[in-house]
């Protein structure tokens, strides 16, 4: 069972992007599922066609982890972060920290045997002020079933695979600060060109529905980066991706960072 998705965001030092990705992907990810409380992984790249493309949005990354121990999970990064068990690039701007649990309110997969193979859109929300129940019980009940739907009345929303909202608590974060935005919803898409026609102009829509506060929405699209990866593919790896993360870890050597940790703390 799912507790939380992390949502993390993260962009390279300039130059570094390269070494940012192999990092991430073949070291970074699998240390992470090592650690007790996750279940799933899965990394994204910032599409360079965006529907609604946001003002001084510089994060190049997105990673999605399936949670079902928030606490445990991010006890294990305070624990271990900037060890040998979690070694972490210098590839990596951490000047900003952008690692959040989000709790679910609301999820529909209109066709639970068609696998995701494609991207994300990504919506970040804050409701309007006073009116957090009303605008709860809206996008669950009525937005986020229309835009996840393969109804005549919902084809705005074509592409969409399955659709999750959810909600910032402090409970069981990494970073001792709380996001922009205290609502997310993410729609796993498998067809982009569709989706991004379908979501232009979405983030003022939102707005005009009364509930979203005025500049109170963020929608960016993600390009799928890497397969989803499960705790068992990293605890029982093939030879080729315990080769791939061998490779990783040598290519990347002494370039690590060995200070930042006081930008995690226990909540």
């Amino acid at each position: 069972m799912i507790d939380a998705v992390l949502v993390v965001l993260t962009k390279a030092v300039e130059g570094r992007e390269a070494d940012m990705e192999d990092w991430y992907t073949n070291i970074h990810i699998r240390d992470a599922l090592r650690f007790r409380g996750s279940v799933t992984a899965q990394r994204f790249r910032f599409s360079t066609e965006q529907p609604c493309r946001p003002q001084g949005f510089d994060w190049q990354y997105l990673a999605l982890y399936d949670v079902f121990d928030p606490v445990r999970f991010s006890r294990e990064h305070l624990e271990n972060a900037l060890t040998s068990r979690m070694q972490v690039s210098d590839a990596i701007d951490d000047s900003v920290l952008y690692d959040f649990h989000y709790y679910p309110l609301a999820f529909h997969d209109h066709d639970p045997d068609v696998p995701h193979e494609g991207g994300v859109i990504l919506e970040e929300l804050h409701c309007a002020e006073g009116r957090e129940d009303e605008f709860r019980s809206w996008y669950a009940a009525n937005y986020l079933p229309q835009a996840a739907a393969r109804l005549p009345q919902a084809a705005a929303r074509p592409g969409v695979k399955s659709a999750a909202f959810l909600v910032f608590r402090t409970f069981g974060q990494m970073i001792p600060v709380a996001p922009e935005y205290r609502y997310v919803a993410i729609y796993r898409i498998n067809d982009a060109d569709a989706a991004r026609t379908a979501w232009r102009g979405a983030d003022t829509a939102l707005e005009k529905s009364g509930l979203v506060a005025p500049h109170g929405s963020r929608i960016t699209q993600w390009d799928v980066a890497t397969p989803r990866l499960t705790k068992d593919h990293v605890q029982h790896p093939t030879a080729a991706g315990l080769a791939e993360e061998e490779r990783a870890r040598a290519h990347m050597g002494g370039n690590v960072r060995a200070a930042g940790l006081e930008k995690l703390a226990a909540s």
